[in-house]
């Protein structure tokens, strides 16, 4: 029995040989970004909750395959020959809100060229299960919440021809159409129980090259992505990775021997640097300060970074990490503003974010910070006060996104409820491009308008302080002993290309907006 695994690569035509690409499977929330239509991504994610999905149904002696078309550029006419090519008995998808309508409308095609199944995963099919199966006949199956034993026990179901409708966590139809919504699994728990994911069937069957999954925030290329837990105890209210896909449940951790044994086989396996992509790393002291321990204590000399919070991160943890190897954190800010903080319920205080850039400087660890606009209860003033403490602070990089409130969380139920909402289309719930919010004192164009500019804005207020250019140097000579010039050279284009504003003005849904690369 053959599974493929699918990331399409949707995008959307600017013209002038631009495009706005979207970023699928492995995202946190609706992400995209610009492009020339004949290069690849400069930004592509690896899709790891897929990768240990293909590594559960391998192990169980599945015919696995993978196509992700992010990364290669893969147009969506070779996507579907590729799916013809591969006959595939089952097909699995992770979309995102912003791509949802996008896969929808290309099932409808590959049902055309495949008999096979298709099954939609991930937060946005969990979230929106009852609706797709009873709007769109082409999805087969539909699985809640964290999928990846649900997937493996749905395909043992189907391929013993037993009857499936019964398994927990999988949302399917009856003989007579009608819909079945199981109840969720438990979370899996120890999460040791997992294999490591499988990257060598990635980025596809016909390409096998992991260093096409790129974060520019990582000095060292390739660099492999990781988890060493999963879940965050706070409760951001807009968040649909923890209230949805995890349902508000307890962090999870893998072993610190575990994390361990997976960071020497990705060092065989040619990785540079490892980035934990946790949703949250530092939450848990004693099982970040056990995984530095026996990170140090088995010499696995690789190069790591790792999302963290600057709530509970401390200038003492932090240099027990820099001595195992930490040279680079991601942390969220989101806002300046104190009630805005507590309408979103998180629990930052600045004064201790501050100490955490303060005490990373001191170490030599590069820091970026997340930055949401448009949040619950933003106005004009605190939009601004929040931009000028983003310039202000010493941080390496920023990004800005648009808060974009997504189903199954409360941030969605609540605007929702209040009729906040705008968005005709799924693909509007873009948060590096587009607002879905209906806000009291501010216009929508006017908060497009906001995040376009910020990236340039803000790099360029940080070109004025000398101490910061020359930590940036330090960085990109990190860089440039691990990628060699042309990496720098990279590096440097890009700088080059935000601080001249380079962007498109295209005309989008009757508005004209500026597109930054």
């Amino acid at each position: 029995m053959r599974i493929l695994l699918a990331n399409p690569a949707f995008t959307r035509d600017l013209g002038n040989g631009l495009e706005r690409y979207m970023l699928g499977a492995g995202m946190r929330f609706p992400w995209s970004l610009l492009k020339r239509k004949e290069e690849r991504p400069r930004y592509a994610m690896f899709p790891l909750f897929m990768a240990y999905a293909a590594a559960l149904l391998e192990q169980d002696g599945f015919d696995v395959r993978v196509i992700d078309g992010v990364p290669l550029n893969l147009r969506e006419d070779e996507l579907i020959e590729r799916v013809r090519e591969s006959q595939p008995d089952v097909v699995v998808f992770e979309p995102n809100a912003a791509i949802i309508d996008d896969t929808l409308r290309l099932l409808g095609k590959l049902r055309r060229v495949t008999a096979a199944r298709f099954v939609l995963a991930g937060t946005h099919a969990t979230a929106t299960a009852r609706d797709l199966l009873a709007h769109h006949e082409v999805v087969d199956f539909v699985l809640l919440g964290e999928y990846e034993r649900t997937l493996l026990a749905l395909m043992r179901g189907l391929r013993e021809q037993r009857a499936v409708s019964g398994l927990q966590a999988v949302a399917c139809r009856d003989e007579l159409g009608g819909l079945i919504l199981n109840p969720r699994a438990d979370p899996i728990d120890p999460l040791d129980d997992l294999p490591f994911p499988a990257r060598h069937l990635f980025p596809a069957y016909f390409e096998r090259d992991m260093g096409v999954y790129r974060d520019g925030f990582c000095q060292h290329s390739p660099s492999f992505h990781m988890h060493t837990s999963r879940g965050c105890p706070f409760r951001c209210n807009f968040c649909d990775r923890i209230q949805v896909l995890f349902a508000n449940g307890k962090q999870r951790y893998f072993s610190a021997r575990r994390v361990v044994d997976e960071m020497e086989a990705v060092k065989q396996a040619g990785a540079k640097e490892v980035y934990f992509d946790d949703d949250n790393f530092t939450t848990n002291k004693a099982h970040v300060l056990a995984l530095c321990d026996e990170i140090v204590r088995r010499r696995v000399g690789l190069p790591w970074s790792a999302m963290c919070d600057a709530i509970a991160l401390t200038p003492e943890v932090l240099a027990r990490m820099a001595a195992a190897g930490c040279i680079g954190i991601k942390f969220g800010l989101d806002s300046a503003d104190t009630q805005v903080l507590n309408a979103i319920k998180k629990p930052l205080k600045l004064v201790n974010l501050e100490k955490v850039v303060d005490a990373a400087k001191a170490l030599r660890i590069k820091t970026h910070m997340s930055v949401v606009l448009g949040l619950t209860g933003e106005t004009p003033k605190t939009l601004q006060a929040t931009f000028d403490y983003a310039c202000r602070i010493d941080i390496d990089s920023v990004q800005f996104s648009l808060a974009t409130p997504l189903p199954g969380t409360s941030m969605y139920s609540t605007l929702q409820a209040e009729g906040g909402l705008t968005a005709r289309h799924w693909s509007e719930f873009d948060g590096a491009n587009t607002t879905v919010i209906r806000y009291r004192n501010m216009a929508q164009a006017d908060l497009e308008a906001f995040m376009a500019a910020s990236h340039t804005r803000w790099l360029r207020a940080k070109f004025k302080d000398p101490r910061w250019l020359l930590r940036q140097g330090r960085f990109l000579a990190r860089t440039a002993a691990s990628q060699g010039l042309p990496g720098l050279w990279k590096r440097l284009l890009r700088a080059a290309q935000l601080l001249r504003g380079d962007a498109r003005q295209v005309r989008v849904a009757g508005r004209l907006k500026t597109m930054r690369f």
